[in-house]
């Protein structure tokens, strides 16, 4: 009897503790749950409407002179005169007298052809008069018929007369070359290199100096091929010409300038395959003004008015996805992905003429790798929209009936405009877009909240069918 009860009591004791597991386990209290929320991403997003974009083409260049030269002397000399403005950098005026070679050469040689000159004048004199007299004793002696040339001296007339023009082409020689010992400049310019100083000797050719004009810059500019189709080039005997604004910074300060596009050089440049196209900047060292003088060899960077694209759309660049997509953010307030047309883009904008409508929404925001029906929660040109809290349905059917009459309330149109322009659309007699007829099939599919009146909406259109 003792055996079998120190056999059972273990036996029973395991079994009443298992006992009381069960019971424990049965009767424990519920969980308690928390409501999930569906996942949104916040993003800025702005509404489009076509417009006109006037297109200016971004380049850049270097200044270089409208008209630059060597000063080379025409006769032989010693310099015995430099005008102070005749050094590098210095800046001078049409005509003024930059260099004088001794002229006492040319004046001695000048005043030798006049003396000649006056000679040949004397002789010419003589012979008219002998030959008026020649033909007076014709006449005097009574002799009949008409004297010859030799009686009238007119071949000795007739050399006279060379010997005359002779000189006085000489004088005039002997002038010409008493001028050029003063040596000129023919335009407004600066002196960009000095060669020779006071007393150097200089023969006829040698370069003295170079120059440039400081009327008119000029810039190259180079444009491919995606540029010229958007500019409207100056040809033979156009009077059109592009304006261009041309920027540089000095001093830490940027400056502008005004020109326009006067000349292309005709041929594309084999090494960069770009065409070059002549800026012409008038008066660019202004000094009445505040801004600094614009300089031969300074970098500057140019912008080209070019064609007006009509009716098109313009978004900001950051916005183009893989430079042909964009995202629109649709009426369920979801991602997609619409394939555009770019017919012009730059550092900061995108034109786009295909493939988006009047008053699609498109994000604005980076996002990374995003599939077509994402969920957001747009900020739509700076307004955000209302709080908005979508939940999935729980196990109890009053928290799901709560759930759809709060998503019917966030959806029903008064706080979405999206939501209201289809309630309009079908108040009137319209078709819901077929795009959005599925997602909402979908969404009733999935159990997800969807407000009454698009419920009824597809329940008569099915029936119709």
């Amino acid at each position: 009897m003792n055996l079998l009860l120190k056999v059972m009591l273990p036996v029973l004791v395991l079994i009443a503790c298992v006992a009381t597991a069960k019971v424990v386990v049965a009767n424990r209290p519920e969980p308690q749950t928390r409501p999930q929320f569906k996942s949104t991403t916040s993003i800025d997003a702005t509404r489009i409407e076509k417009s006109d974009y006037p297109v200016f083409i971004q380049t850049q260049g270097t200044v270089s002179p409208s008209r630059q030269g060597s000063l080379v002397p025409e006769v032989s000399g010693s310099i015995i005169s430099v005008s102070p403005n005749f050094v590098v950098g210095g800046s001078f005026r049409k005509d003024e007298v930059l260099l004088e070679i001794d002229p006492r050469d040319f004046e001695i040689a000048l005043t030798l052809t006049e003396a000649t000159f006056a000679q040949a004048k004397a002789a010419l004199a003589e012979e008219t008069a002998r030959a008026t007299q020649a033909s007076e004793d014709w006449k005097r002696l009574g002799r009949k018929g008409s004297p010859s040339s030799l009686t009238l001296r007119k071949p000795q007339m007739a050399a006279a007369q060379a010997t005359q023009e002779s000189a006085r082409a000489e004088v005039r020689r002997a002038q010409l070359h008493l001028d050029r010992t003063k040596i000129k400049a023919s335009y407004d310019g600066s002196v960009s290199a000095k060669n020779v100083d006071l007393g150097q000797y200089v023969s006829t050719g040698s370069t003295l100096g170079e120059i440039h004009a400081i009327d008119t810059a000029e810039i190259r500019l180079p444009l491919n091929n995606q540029q010229l189709g958007f500019i409207t080039l100056p040809g033979v005997g156009s009077s059109i010409k592009s304006e261009v604004t041309v920027n540089a910074s000095v001093g830490g300060t940027e400056h502008t300038w005004n020109g326009s596009i006067v000349r292309s050089e005709g041929t594309i440049d084999p090494n960069s395959r770009q065409l070059f196209v002549v800026a012409q900047v008038d008066n660019p060292n202004n000094l009445a003004s505040d801004r600094p003088p614009l300089r031969v060899g300074q970098y500057v960077k140019a912008n080209i008015a070019g064609k007006v694209l009509k009716d098109v759309f313009v978004i900001p660049r950051s916005a183009l996805r893989e430079e042909r997509e964009v995202l629109v953010v649709d009426e369920l307030n979801t991602l997609q992905a619409k394939t555009v047309n770019v017919i012009w883009k730059d550092a900061s904008v995108a034109v786009i003429n295909d493939g988006l409508e009047t008053g699609d929404v498109i994000s604005l925001t980076a996002l990374g790798s995003v599939t077509n029906g994402t969920r957001v929660r747009a900020t739509i040109d700076g307004v955000a929209p209302p709080n908005e809290r979508q939940r999935p349905n729980s196990a109890t059917a009053s928290t799901s009936q709560d759930d759809a009459q709060s998503s019917s309330k966030s959806t029903s149109g008064s706080d979405n405009p999206r939501m209201a322009e289809l309630k309009t659309l079908i108040e009137s007699g319209g078709e819901l877009p077929q795009q959005a007829k599925q997602r909402f099939e979908a969404q009733i599919a999935a159990n997800e909240p969807v407000p009454d009146w698009i419920r009824q909406h597809l329940r008569k259109t099915a029936e119709a069918k």
